[in-house]
């Protein structure tokens, strides 16, 4: 999977940047976002390995990194707002929240 460097110009629903941040996202994702003026492209740095820095037993790690969750103290700051990230469930919130409690 490859993935784009971007600067966010405005807040998208679908990911947790604001405006002015800088994230990456998958390549298809970012010509769509490009497209209806969310993001302008960053150059190439060549880094586009990207190393998922959340817990490596953390509740649906992959999908929270991907949308741009990049530690668990953001996902804590999100609370159940979370549950609007395209597969994370009620079940899976209860997980999230479980695993802040052990």
């Amino acid at each position: 999977m490859k993935y784009i460097k971007v600067k966010f110009q405005k807040a998208h629903p679908e990911f947790a940047y604001s405006a002015g941040d800088i994230g990456l996202v998958e390549d298809e994702k970012a010509a769509q976002l490009l497209n209806t003026g969310y993001v302008i492209m960053l150059p190439d740095d060549g880094d586009n390995d990207v190393v998922n820095t959340l817990p490596e037993d953390f509740p649906a790690r992959d999908i929270l990194f991907a949308e741009g969750f990049d530690s668990a103290e953001k996902v804590k700051e999100a609370g159940e707002s979370i549950t609007d990230v395209k597969g994370i469930g009620k079940g899976t919130y209860k997980q999230i929240v479980a695993y802040f409690e052990k």
